[in-house]
């Protein structure tokens, strides 16, 4: 488990050395095997979150106490030593040791792969558009006029003082901040007027906002039922699809197997299916982080076997298949077993959606094994958040998908985005949802194909202006003025192609533009969300 407070608070994590992991961690387990009260454990934690400086006092005493209880569970359970459980939490910082999420397995696919279906234009014009919403991040504590940046992981809410006039958080939102009702509301009336441009919605997850540190389940649940309640109030007659985020649990980042009934989810998977009930017949809420991939990494609940069944299900029935989830597919082990069910099943999966990261970003996958030059087989889109924060503006995505008819491919066609200037918003105080760009127009793309799609990478190396208007999408515009060239615009483009920890696939545009150095610092400032 590591005392993450999410990407508000990045400091946390880049804060605290390996050294000073160790001593934490030691220091718990042997109060542990002396059979150590847990308010002394809670307290000794308290005192190690203040002396490495992870976060300021009133936060290292409510942080403790929300997180104490898994990290003792999780200590008690796991047979990694020390060191193995810090090279877990803070991924390179301990040198080249045994990581157990990045331990090789491998999972079992039945039958061959059929022969590739090459990309083909769709082959009527009937299309169907849906509507992407993610990180929605909603705050019910944001406040007006409260400082807009602080000293705290999140601003413009309660204990934080009254800002001045030139740090005084806006009426619509402030983006080093969640998102205000107001804000909300005004995006569900404005869905509410153009629902005639999408038939469905994917809404991949996180909800609640980031003050991770002083969250129950009572408070998830709150923020769950009433965001899905405005989706009833305001879209009632659109199909709504729903995956969990990281954000969802209490404590954060929290979904243990089920074989850990300790620590049951069923608060929140039974309050999703009742509340879900009239759009989903049933809910697969799997869902696994760090802390309890300590005990177990090798594809725990089953997740990617259960994937891989109802893939095999849709191949033999003819279907296309759209994936949803919260986070991209990135540690080694898990990632590349994704990966590997992507190839085999290239033919049926027409769209992967995801969001987390809060930016607008692609990543193309490539196939290096059946095939004498790396071809691209997939790709997965992360779509923009809702939330500004942090130094962003509010976006959605409309995805235009191959219609439904006969041998319908259902790929994606286009996508179009828009967002919210949040500073004209404050401004004016007349918020205007705008539409910032498509897809095919913006890159000149004939069609969204992997092809293309890594077309496209190759071509951001030598047009440095069709890079740069990538590089301002990704913040959805928020910061037009800022400039990103050779090792961050490499950084980039690999980012596009690869999980942080293999960069192999960004030879496929052009061999070593980047080292693993520079990509990892480029993680560095592209924390989880």
């Amino acid at each position: 488990m590591t005392l993450d407070l999410s990407r508000s608070t990045p400091e946390v994590a880049k804060s605290l050395s390996c050294d000073a992991c160790s001593e934490m961690v030691d220091a718990v387990r042997k109060l542990a095997e002396l059979q150590a009260s847990e308010s002394l454990i809670e307290e000794v934690l308290i005192v190690y979150c203040k002396k490495f400086n992870l976060a300021d006092d009133r936060i290292c005493k409510m942080i403790i106490p929300e997180f104490k209880d898994e990290v003792l569970y999780v200590f008690d359970h796991t047979a990694l030593s020390t060191r193995e459980i810090c090279g877990t939490i803070l991924n390179n910082k301990c040198g080249t040791i045994y990581d157990p999420l990045n331990q090789q397995w491998n999972v079992t696919i039945p039958g061959g792969k059929p022969p590739i279906k090459p990309y083909q234009p769709p082959k009527v014009n009937i299309t169907n558009r849906i509507l992407h919403i993610s990180d929605i991040h909603w705050d019910p504590q944001y406040t007006p006029g409260l400082q807009a940046q602080c000293d705290e992981p999140l601003c413009c809410r309660p204990p934080i003082p009254k800002g001045e006039s030139n740090n005084s958080a806006g009426y619509w939102g402030e983006p080093l901040c969640d998102l205000p009702m107001q804000t909300l509301i005004n995006l569900m009336e404005h869905f509410n007027d153009t629902q005639d441009q999408f038939d469905w919605i994917y809404l991949t997850g996180d909800l609640p906002p980031h003050n991770v540190w002083n969250q129950t389940q009572d408070d998830q649940i709150y923020v769950f039922n009433k965001i899905i309640n405005l989706f009833y109030e305001y879209l009632p007659n659109k199909p709504l699809f729903f995956s969990v985020g990281n954000h969802e649990s209490a404590p954060v980042n929290s979904f243990p197997p089920a074989s850990i009934t300790e620590y049951s989810m069923s608060w929140l998977y039974d309050d999703a299916a009742e509340l879900l009930q009239k759009w989903l017949t049933t809910t697969d809420a799997i869902n696994t982080f760090k802390r309890w991939l300590l005990i177990n990494s090798t594809d725990p609940d089953g997740m990617l076997h259960w994937f891989i069944e109802k893939l095999l299900d849709a191949e033999k029935k003819g279907m296309k298949v759209h994936v949803l989830g919260h986070i991209p597919p990135g540690s080694d082990s898990w990632g590349q077993n994704y990966k590997k069910i992507v190839s085999r099943f290239e033919n049926t999966i027409a769209g992967q959606f995801f969001g987390h990261y809060h930016s607008d970003t692609f990543t193309v996958l490539m196939d290096f094994e059946t095939s004498s030059t790396p071809r691209p087989y997939s790709v997965w889109y992360d779509g923009p958040s809702v939330t500004p924060i942090t130094n962003f503006n509010p976006g959605y995505r409309v995805y235009t998908v191959d219609g439904n008819y006969n041998e319908s491919s259902r790929q994606v066609l286009d996508h179009d985005t828009y967002i919210l200037n949040i500073t004209d918003a404050n401004l004016t105080n007349k918020p205007k949802w705008i539409h910032e760009y498509s897809a095919k127009d913006a890159y000149n793309m004939t069609n969204l194909s992997p092809d293309s799609w890594l077309s496209l990478l190759k071509e951001f190396l030598t047009n440095n202006d069709l890079f740069l208007k990538y590089y301002h999408y990704i913040s959805k515009s928020f910061d037009m003025e800022s400039q990103c060239s050779g090792d961050c615009q490499h950084s980039t483009i690999c980012s596009c192609l690869s999980t942080f920890s293999n960069i192999s696939a960004c030879d496929a545009i052009a061999p070593n533009i980047v080292t693993q150095e520079q990509m990892m610092l480029y993680e560095a400032a592209h924390e989880d969300c």
